[in-house]
């Protein structure tokens, strides 16, 4: 059901952009983007859900308002604004279903290719092709940095700031297979989950942008902890996903710290 409203969501988002209708604006910044399409689409997804599931919330980030219920949805209506008003095809719908500080159910919706990425906690984490047929995700079984694929992203306040994941990006792109900066937090996090990717990191981020994927992670059998190692949750601005290999890993959170540890300026509270 809430594969089928991501889907929907998703479908409206390319019929706006196709028909000329996701127009384009600033939002924080030249460089912080939002389209019609984002906020269309933020309003079908909240008022399907509420026929669908009355009195549950929804905590959107084009409406952006914390709901004080327990229980409420999560809802990025396109992560990846950037690449969707660009027409590059890597972009995705999310929908996470919250109890508190807890990820129940997973939706990521591949705009560009129509796919389904989506877990439910405790029972998996599959993805869903454009005819339906489904497979279980699964993380890679990479175990040393020096043979990792990586990913991760760079903030908006990117021009404005030495701490802005230049230094972890530098650290990293010698010492692994190599770095990549997709574009979508969420699709980064999926691709964790089915193997393609072995590690990514980010900080910046909003609870919307990766509820969903770190589920998604955690049920393809990854790991998902903040810079400092503690177990993610929505309370952390910050991630680091990988396949879960205790190596890989500890590699991961051990050059994150060391590439912090030269910056003339910290934007990012952590190693305190």
């Amino acid at each position: 059901m809430v594969i089928g409203v991501a889907r929907a969501a998703g479908d409206l988002a390319r019929r706006m952009y196709a028909s000329g209708q996701a127009t384009v604006r600033e939002k924080s910044s030249a460089i912080d983007l939002v389209t019609a399409a984002d906020v269309a689409a933020e309003t079908f997804i909240r008022d399907t859900l509420e026929r669908l599931f009355p009195g549950v919330a929804l905590w959107g980030e084009e409406s952006n308002q914390r709901p004080n219920q327990r229980s409420f949805w999560l809802v990025d209506p396109i992560d990846g604004t950037t690449n969707f008003a660009h027409n590059v095809a890597y972009c995705s719908v999310n929908i996470a279903l919250q109890d508190g500080l807890d990820t129940l159910l997973a939706v990521t919706y591949h705009i560009g290719l129509d796919c389904t990425y989506h877990a439910r906690r405790g029972l998996g984490a599959f993805l869903r092709d454009a005819s339906g047929n489904e497979r279980q995700l699964a993380v890679s079984s990479t175990a040393s940095l020096r043979t990792a694929l990586l990913i991760t992203g760079f903030p908006y306040h990117r021009a404005e700031s030495t701490d802005n994941n230049s230094a972890e990006f530098a650290y990293f792109m010698p010492r692994t297979a190599c770095v990549r900066n997709l574009g979508s937090a969420a699709l980064d996090l999926a691709h964790v989950a089915m193997g393609a990717a072995d590690g990514y990191w980010e900080a910046w981020l909003n609870p919307w942008d990766i509820a969903a994927g770190a589920l998604l992670v955690r049920e393809a059998g990854g790991t998902v902890t903040t810079y400092e190692g503690h177990e993610w949750t929505l309370d952390a601005n910050h991630i680091v996903a990988s396949n879960g290999a205790p190596a890989l890993h500890e590699a991961l959170l051990d050059g994150i710290r060391a590439a912090r540890a030269s910056l003339p300026e910290k934007r990012l509270a952590v190693f305190a």
